[in-house]
């Protein structure tokens, strides 16, 4: 699927959107963007009051009155409020920002009543790589740090069941590593075998899994062809699986950098869409996140 299908912003889109801490130009300027071009409501959660810096955007009044600020007199105060918001439904959307992932996070985990029917969370990164031929899935670059097979199984199904939401027909997920066959020192290809030997039991229409898979053989149909490596998968992943977060880290970084990718990223397996982001992203890989946020939630 094309990455313009998936991040695509209209009037149709609607819902009531919870961001914590925007109170910097760069994120405001994301919220009256998104105002301008969805339905959506939006709720300003904070300790600080970012009426000033909102005036100074010149927004007309209809959409000053869709943005709506919860002041508080502490963080503890905030967060209290917010996932009494999110647990009675008047907010259906949430949005970090000028904030610590690890504070986003730690305040979701410790909301049980968050977590999805599964029990588990993680982070997908949706990029527009120039040089590859549709959206490329990354998993897990943010939140799990080095998951077991059980954990990287939780996280194919929960990307998976992500994509058939967002209209996939089919899902090629890659499980990275350095080689493309079990290696008894490498861990995380006996961890691939295992995982493709699992998923493979049982036949889909939707879902191939298929790994160890190096990054070249996952990426590149010239690799596979002169490597001779007969695959499904290989050379045509639409989600990558990586062992550890370094890894994930080092991938998101170098397609951003060095590769002039766009982004939009999330956290899944909660019960609502929750919009992660890092505060060194641009303005438009915050938008694209949004959208994809409220994508899933429409």
């Amino acid at each position: 699927m094309q990455y313009q299908h998936l991040i695509k912003p209209s009037k149709s889109l609607t819902g009531n959107v919870a961001i914590l801490f925007a109170n910097d130009e760069k994120m405001l300027s994301v919220v009256v963007e998104a105002l301008e071009i969805t339905n959506i409501e939006v709720f300003l959660y904070d300790t600080e009051d970012p009426t000033e810096i909102i005036r100074s955007f010149d927004i007309d009044a209809q959409l000053l009155n869709r943005i709506h600020i919860v002041l508080s007199n502490s963080e503890h105060e905030l967060f209290q409020q917010c996932s009494k918001d999110l647990a009675t439904g008047k907010v259906h959307l949430l949005m970090k920002g000028n904030m610590m992932s690890s504070t986003l996070l730690s305040f979701v985990l410790s909301n049980k009543s968050f977590i999805g029917k599964h029990g588990f969370l993680n982070h997908v990164a949706c990029f527009n790589i120039p040089k590859y031929h549709k959206t490329l899935m990354l998993s897990d670059v943010a939140l799990n740090i080095n998951p077991s097979v059980e954990e990287k199984k939780q996280i194919i199904y929960n990307v998976a069941n992500f994509a058939q939401s967002l209209g996939y027909e089919q899902f090629k997920m890659g499980i990275l590593s350095s080689v493309e066959h079990p290696t008894r020192k490498i861990q995380s290809s006996l961890d691939a075998e295992k995982l493709k030997n699992s998923f493979n039991r049982h036949s889909s229409n939707f879902l191939y899994v298929d790994g160890p898979l190096a990054f070249d053989n996952a990426i590149s149909m010239e690799s596979v062809i002169k490597k001779n490596i007969k695959s499904s998968v290989a050379g045509d992943v639409d989600g990558l699986l990586v062992s550890h977060i370094d890894v994930g880290n080092a991938l998101y970084k170098s397609f951003t950098y060095f590769g002039n990718a766009s982004v939009a990223s999330l956290v899944l397996g909660a019960k609502f869409p929750i919009v992660l982001t890092s505060r060194a992203d641009t303005k438009q890989n915050k938008l694209d996140s949004l959208f994809l946020g409220l994508k899933v939630l429409n």
